[in-house]
This record gives structure tokens, sequence and C-alpha cells, in this order.
């Protein structure tokens, strides 16, 4: 449905990286709404339903090109000036260049953190080689010291 449209509108509530969190809300990273328009073979994708609590504006990735804008409350544009938003593109990026700046940072401290988990799982796997492994060249587990050695008995010939 909807291939060839004209236009697509597409909510792009999240930041790209945060597909996670996207799945788990129920919305789209900006790359996922304007990958689904590419597939669509829309005309024109407009982008809206940027989160207050994420962003103003989108963090614009190598996906934006001439096919791709992004809408504004209350905005109003005819069909014929599509073509005309991506330019405003270089405008919008010097008006919000503080709260961009902010969103590459939290950005980048997301992927350092993940990084850092990453790794922590790495070391603790190294740690533990055997840890929830079974199976051939598994160690036995340790005997109980309480045991009674005495009625062990030994197999003779």
């Amino acid at each position: 449905m909807g291939k060839n449209a004209t236009l697509l509108i597409h909510e792009a509530t999240l930041e790209d990286g945060l597909e996670d969190e996207a799945v788990e809300k129920r919305h789209s990273t900006t790359s996922q709404a304007i990958g689904i328009g590419m597939k669509m073979n829309a005309e024109f994708i407009m982008l809206n339903h940027f989160s207050q609590r994420y962003a103003k504006i989108p963090l614009f990735s190598e996906d934006f090109n001439d096919r791709v804008g992004i809408s504004f409350d209350h905005m109003r544009i005819r069909f014929g000036d599509f073509r005309i938003l991506p330019r405003l593109i270089p405008p919008l990026k010097a008006l919000f260049a503080e709260e961009i700046g902010e969103m590459e940072e939290r950005r980048g401290r997301r992927e350092l953190k993940q990084m850092k988990g990453v790794i922590a799982e790495s070391n603790e796997e190294q740690r533990t080689p055997n840890a929830g492994k079974t199976g051939k060249g598994s160690k036995r587990e340790p005997e109980d010291p309480t045991q009674d050695v005495g009625s062990k008995r030994l197999k003779t010939n």
C-alpha cells in the first residue's frame, strides 16, 4: 500500500541509534522513516512528530536527500513546493546549531556507554570461560567435603 505515493508523511520521533527504544515505544527513527519512504518509492517524504522530550529538530543523517523534508507545527506547504524544503536544511542547522550540538553530544555519550557495556560483557566472558557451558570438556562438580569417604568402594579385579 502506498507504492509510488506523491507524499509520505511519516513520524520520526527518535534519532538514529535509538532503534530498540523506537520499537518499544512504537515509533520510528529518522532513518527508518526515510527508508520506508524510499521502499515505497514516494516522490517526497515529510518527517514530523519530533518528540519534545528528545529534540526540536532531527539529527540530519546521510539519508536526507532532495526527497526528504521536515515539518513543524502549524506549517503549511503546497504540493508544488516540496522541492524547496530540502534547501531549508542548511539554515535550519544554523538556527538549531546549539540543540544539534547537544543531541550529538548525547548520542556520543550513549554510544560510549554502549561500547563500555560490550567491553564489560567481553571481559566477564574471558574471566569465566566455562560459565554456563556444559558438555565435553566441562569441569566436574567439586565433591562434597562432608561426604563419608569410608563409604566409597574401590573396584578391584
